[in-house]
Parts: C-alpha cells; structure tokens; sequence
C-alpha cells in the first residue's frame, strides 16, 4: 500500500494536467497539499523506478511520476532491438 496521499497526489496530476509542471517546479507544495509524509517525499524526489514501486505505488503511477519530474523510465534500447528480433 502506498504511503498516504501519494496516489491521490498523483490521481489529482492525471485529472489537472495544468499542475503536473509543479512536479519540477515546487514539489513541496504538492506533498504539503496531498500531505505525503517525508520518507516518501525523498523517493519521490530522487528515487528510482524501483524504489518507488517498493513504496506500494501502483506501477502506472510511477510511470507517470517520473515522465513528469523527467526521469527516465526505462534504459534507452534502439527501435529495431525490437523489430531485429522478430
């Protein structure tokens, strides 16, 4: 289970696209708003796909999390690693 108010912070971004830049701009001010306590607020900042996985956050969330602090979400692989293999 997620820590409190992580999903309904990140449910809140997915409804009010407008907000999503406060990610990158004064993530504080969301964590205060959703009140995420401060253990999670570190992971959220810095932490990795997987740390934040281990938190409880569903994995569709983390995805979106950190597109939007703009982290990457996955290592960069060619296209044609793809289509080479079929």
């Amino acid at each position: 289970m997620a820590p409190p108010g992580v999903h309904a912070l990140i449910e809140h971004l997915v409804r009010t696209p407008s907000e999503r830049g406060l990610v990158k701009e004064d993530p504080q001010a969301l964590f205060e708003r959703f009140g995420v306590a401060g253990e999670a607020r570190e992971v959220l900042l810095s932490g990795t796909r997987d740390a934040l996985s281990a938190l409880g956050i569903h994995g569709n969330y983390v995805i979106k999390w950190l597109i939007w602090s703009g982290r990457p979400t996955m290592p960069f692989f060619a296209i044609s690693h793809f289509f080479d293999r079929r």
